[in-house]
């Protein structure tokens, strides 16, 4: 029975725990889910929740109607903010193996950025410190994440180009960086760069700063 139970913990069959908390760090269901979220004491992986914010989504002009952003000025502003975020976790907790952020819709989802450190314990003062932070005008809010395989944790689907569900299938849509900035993060060691991460003071308005 024992053998049985291991063997479909974090799967569909298992009625106790929670299989997309499991597989993606997030449920839709949040704590009204039935069945167990059960949140690691120890992981590689940190999740920062809702941090990043496609201005596609969020871009509006002063009447409130909706601002065309391009695909190109997206990408742009999209490689700026993965460069700035995985510098300086790197300069400041430790080597990182994979970063990802979800370009999903959904809010247990949207934004979220996943960061693997190669050692725990690096992940483990990410977050204590990451907790007393802001970052463009928001509190961060991280947390130790169950994910450490994003094969496991992705839409194929999305990654053929296939994917029916859009932004808020409950499944990672993981937005790419470009060829040149993947090259340059993980074909380097750490370095210097501008504190972009704001300790917490009570107030949330603080200037972007350029790396």
């Amino acid at each position: 029975m024992a053998e049985y139970l291991a063997s479909i913990f974090g799967t569909e069959k298992d009625k106790v725990n929670c299989s997309f908390y499991f597989k993606i760090g997030a449920c839709r269901h949040g704590d009204r889910c039935s069945r167990l979220h059960n949140k690691p004491t120890f992981s590689q992986t940190i999740v920062l929740l809702n941090l990043y914010r496609n201005p596609q989504n969020t871009a509006q002009t002063a009447d409130g109607s909706h601002c065309h952003v391009s695909d190109v000025e997206v990408q742009e502003h999209y490689d700026n903010f993965f460069e700035e975020v995985f510098t300086e976790l790197q300069e400041k907790y430790g080597e990182i193996e994979e970063m990802n952020v979800c370009d999903n819709l959904g809010d247990h989802l949207v934004g979220n950025v996943y960061v693997k450190f190669r050692r725990e314990e690096d992940a483990e003062r990410a977050v204590a410190e990451l907790n007393n932070r802001w970052f463009n005008g928001q509190a961060v809010h991280a947390e130790l994440s169950p994910v450490t395989d994003f094969r496991e944790s992705c839409c194929r689907q999305y990654e053929m180009g296939e994917c029916t569900r859009g932004g808020f299938c409950n499944f990672m849509h993981l937005r790419p960086i470009s060829r040149n900035l993947r090259r340059q993060l993980y074909g380097r060691g750490p370095r210097r760069s501008v504190s972009l991460l704001y300790p917490k003071t009570g107030s949330e308005h603080h200037p972007k700063t350029s790396a």
